[in-house]
């Protein structure tokens, strides 16, 4: 059996000293009516009718602070889920880095199974075939992943286009999430400049990502790629499909680059292209580029 340890001094006809083992707290009042506080934040007020022994007493007490060990869980929790955040952000802006493996068809060991009853007409530039393998190929399903929606068309074997839907609005977070100094997690709504800068660099890496995976399944010499976005034109005031990025890239040029190093957004400049971008207002709509 413990012991318990109560001393009480008294300070004076309304007030007292209680002393107790594990805290010390101070009370004040008269008989019936009393408020005490203790050290370890309990706050008391006892109300009573004298003669009576009926009381009543309500308990404020502030909440226990959380362990050192609680709070390093809690730290570590917070911290995976903005590294977490982090990787997403990464991934949409390295689209680009990875794609299908390469065939080159003069050489069958390099022609999948699949494919390989397709490649005498695939060489004699039978775009019937270019589609074909495109369809058994589904380079784009882990694009799709990401909400984006793929057209593909050609009217020569020398050349292929492709236009996908950015769909900004599915993709691109609207906030951020930081760690504050003390393990907390902080959101917040993105900055407009911010945002736009992620949406370009999203959108350039999908479009460099369709350029890799076409060149590397078809013998063409040059890949078209369109980005629309459904955007309210202000020359109308409606909402429409309008193109924000176009590009004519050329295999030599294209596989003279190291992709995995690149800025997106910046490698455009090797090759013919329409955008038109500002870091605080976005893209604009242009132009689409033709191979004729």
């Amino acid at each position: 059996m413990g012991l318990n340890f109560r001393k009480s001094i008294s300070l004076g006809k309304l007030a007292k000293i209680n002393l107790g083992k594990k805290s010390a707290g101070i009370s004040f009042g008269v008989k019936g009516a009393r408020y005490s506080v203790s050290t370890n934040g309990t706050r008391r007020a006892t109300i009573g009718i004298p003669g009576t022994g009926l009381s009543y007493t309500k308990t404020f007490g502030t909440k226990k602070g959380k362990s050192e060990k609680e709070k390093a869980k809690e730290t570590k929790v917070n911290t995976k889920k903005v590294e977490e955040f982090n990787e997403s952000v990464e991934e949409l802006i390295r689209i680009h880095c990875t794609g299908v493996d390469a065939i080159d068809w003069n050489r069958v060991e390099t022609i999948p199974r699949k494919l390989s009853s397709l490649q005498e007409k695939v060489l004699a530039g039978d775009i019937d075939a270019y589609y074909e393998v495109i369809e058994k190929e589904e380079p784009f399903d882990e694009l799709r992943l990401f909400g984006s929606e793929f057209e593909i068309g050609t009217d020569a074997p020398e050349y292929i286009a492709a236009e996908f839907n950015i769909k900004q609005e599915e993709i691109i977070p609207e906030t951020e999430i930081t760690l504050t100094k003390t393990g907390k997690v902080s959101e917040k709504e993105m900055s407009k400049s911010t945002y736009n800068l992620l949406l370009q660099d999203y959108a350039c890496s999908v479009t460099l990502r369709l350029a890799r995976d076409l060149f590397a399944l078809l013998p063409v010499d040059k890949v078209i790629v369109h980005a629309v976005d459904d955007m309210v034109n202000t020359a109308t005031g409606n909402k429409e499909e309008l193109t924000l990025i176009s590009v004519i890239f050329d295999r030599e040029t294209f596989e003279s680059l190291n992709l995995e190093g690149v800025d997106p957004s910046d490698c455009f400049s090797n090759f013919e292209h329409n955008m038109k971008f500002n870091k605080t207002q976005g893209f604009k709509p242009v132009i689409k580029l033709t191979n004729w």
